[in-house]
């Protein structure tokens, strides 16, 4: 349902529901979209009024104040830029009171909440009771839990997470890193605009074994993340604004990372001892967003040539940066070379690029640089090494 700007409630009426309380016996999928006046859903039992509905989706109604409770049967919720300031009435029961039943959102495993920019208050500490939990996504939502007592804010996680994204959650993240003691499942997490992160220290950590991906961005106050090192599983790492991150953490040593792709945005972070360590399996590295006007230049040069593995080298979005590195040359398998929006880089290394490269990306970039890129791609189709 979409567009429908005056209805304020929806429920057994609205549905249609017969007096038995039947609807849409086997609606599975339900979304109400663009919704300028709802202000409420409203009905006594989703499970009879929609006994096989597996996702609700809610987006764009600002006026939304109240859920009813939900069927048994979800298994998906997406709530996006809605007028909630709590969640009364979805951690209810059937019969209305604070209990969750054993049958009800017991079968939940995505719960996406974002753009919500009234929310001030989740159940924090009943999200454990979402036993089939798997996809856990809290999205912009500024002022959330800005009305609890810090010693309140605990969120608590079931083990069956696999995504974990919390991004510009408000007070929420004072959550981080405690939170994530449990997760012993997750695979996937995405931290942003966590003002109150100061570390990922290593005792948090330890229980992520199977951690795969981990992107970190906007975390002002971070200064350590000592933690990295036991992530055994860890393929893929973003780390972006984060200025006050330490770069000299000590030489503990420990399990080499399995890094493939690497992202950040200034390349004094491949000092970090966990990534300095792991250069050599990195494939994919990517700087973006970059301030710097030089890179892998001085001292640096050493890290540059520690990328014996890299394959595919990204520069993107570096407004400040003059030139490319001196020894890009040196990165003997290098396959894929992307320049994008870096518009003061006027030639090329005064050494050429590596002879290895068979595919040349580039956009927004200098005119000079431009011209001679599209000569360098006219020699490399030339000489049959283009790809």
């Amino acid at each position: 349902m979409e567009g429908m700007s005056a209805e304020k409630v929806t429920g057994h009426g609205f549905f249609g529901a017969t007096v038995q309380g039947k609807c849409f016996p086997m609606l599975e999928e339900l979304v109400f979209r663009d919704m300028a006046a709802l202000e409420e859903l409203s009905w006594n039992d989703g499970g009879a009024l929609f006994p096989c509905l597996s996702k609700l989706e809610i987006q764009e109604c600002p006026k939304l104040q109240r859920l009813s409770p939900l069927p048994p049967s979800l298994t998906k919720l997406q709530l996006g830029q809605v007028g909630l300031t709590e969640f009364t009435g979805l951690w209810e029961g059937i019969d209305g009171s604070s209990m969750i039943p054993e049958s009800n959102l017991r079968n939940i495993k995505t719960f996406d909440i974002w753009g919500c920019e009234e929310l001030v208050s989740l159940p924090v500490k009943r999200f454990r009771e979402l036993t089939s939990l798997e996809n856990l996504s809290i999205q912009s939502c500024p002022v959330l839990m800005s009305m609890t007592r810090d010693e309140d804010i605990e969120l608590l996680l079931p083990p069956s997470v696999k995504q974990l994204d919390l991004i510009d959650c408000g007070d929420l993240s004072k959550s981080l890193p405690a939170c994530l003691h449990n997760v012993t499942s997750l695979t996937k997490l995405e931290i942003g605009g966590c003002p109150y992160l100061m570390s990922l220290p290593r005792e948090q950590m330890l229980h992520l074994k199977q951690l795969q991906c981990l992107s970190i961005k906007h975390c002002d106050e971070l200064t350590s993340v000592e933690g990295l090192r036991v992530l055994n599983s860890l393929r893929f790492l973003t780390i972006l604004r984060c200025p006050k991150l330490l770069v000299n953490e000590g030489d503990r040593q420990g399990e080499v990372l399995p890094l493939e792709q690497l992202e950040v945005d200034d390349t004094a972070l491949l000092k970090l001892r966990p990534i300095r360590d792991a250069l050599q399996s990195v494939r994919h590295l990517a700087i973006k967003s970059s301030p710097q006007t030089a890179m892998f230049d001085g001292e640096e040069q050493e890290l540059l040539r520690s990328l014996t593995g890299v394959r595919n080298l990204q520069f993107s979005g570096c407004g400040n940066l003059q030139t490319l590195p001196t020894e890009l040359h040196a990165i003997r398998f290098l396959r894929t070379l992307w320049i994008e929006e870096c518009p003061e880089i006027r030639s090329l290394p005064e050494k050429g690029l590596p002879t290895s490269l068979t595919y040349l990306q580039f956009d927004s970039c200098h005119p000079m640089l431009t011209e001679k890129l599209e000569k360098q791609v006219a020699e490399m189709k030339s000489s049959g090494r283009w790809w």
